[in-house]
């Protein structure tokens, strides 16, 4: 009976999930307040904490770099630090952590406005397109944008101001983002938009007795999980 109803229950969020992928999707669903929710979201998963978290993001990027970069340097490895930054830090890190960022910033304030008591009808899917799109759109954002800050940083911290190296810097970048795994980096950021997206929203299925606090911890448990799935999943799957 307990898998039954945790099939059922799983059912439910894919059914859900699904639907508020058609919706966010359909040109239909989008008028002027819809609009105008979606870019305060956008607002607040991105653009209020854009300077702080960039400026994080680069400091973060500095220490690694020149963490690397000394210790390829020490084992006489300094031609291939370069690519061991691009790799660990922009494909595998930088993505993680704007959709963990996201999450933890934007994910409390759409349960608390989404969580409806028990008996209440849930709110229509074209309700919950701002919290989707404007959470997802926030991760693609700031992934983007701290990308391109640490690629610039490395190439700074290695070395320096002088652009004899930029011909084989872009050389390599080209090498790093081949057809494969750009292909699993596009995913791979897609799919950590849309979950930070959507799993937050599913918190409007779970009106019941229990207390409002353990089914956002639910929730987030569920979101977490969800990305270490995708990410250790993508990280195995081109290797085979």
């Amino acid at each position: 009976m307990r898998s039954q109803r945790w099939l059922k229950r799983q059912g439910r969020l894919a059914g859900f999930s699904a639907l508020s992928v058609v919706a966010a999707l359909s040109p239909a669903s989008y008028d002027r307040i819809t609009g105008r929710g979606l870019a305060g979201m956008l607002c607040l998963g991105a653009w209020q904490m854009l300077p702080g978290y960039l400026l994080a993001s680069i400091l973060i990027s500095t220490v690694l770099t020149r963490i690397v970069a000394v210790t390829a340097a020490s084992y006489g490895l300094s031609h291939l630090a370069l690519e061991a930054i691009v790799r660990v830090l922009v494909l595998e890190l930088i993505p993680l952590a704007a959709a963990l960022f996201v999450a933890l910033r934007v994910a409390p304030v759409t349960m608390q406005r989404l969580g409806r008591p028990a008996g209440d009808p849930p709110p229509a899917y074209r309700d919950l397109i701002p919290y989707t799109v404007g959470s997802a759109g926030a991760v693609i954002v700031l992934a983007v944008l701290s990308g391109i800050s640490a690629l610039a940083v490395a190439y700074l911290v290695v070395h320096g101001i002088s652009q004899w190296a930029l011909a084989d810097y872009a050389r390599l970048i080209g090498q790093v983002f081949d057809p494969t795994m750009a292909a699993v980096f596009s995913i791979k950021l897609m799919l950590f938009a849309v979950v930070v997206g959507i799993a937050p929203t599913t918190v409007a299925l779970d009106a019941g007795p229990l207390d409002p606090v353990v089914r956002q911890m639910r929730v987030m448990a569920r979101l977490l999980l969800m990305l270490m799935v995708i990410e250790a999943t993508l990280l195995i799957l081109p290797r085979l």
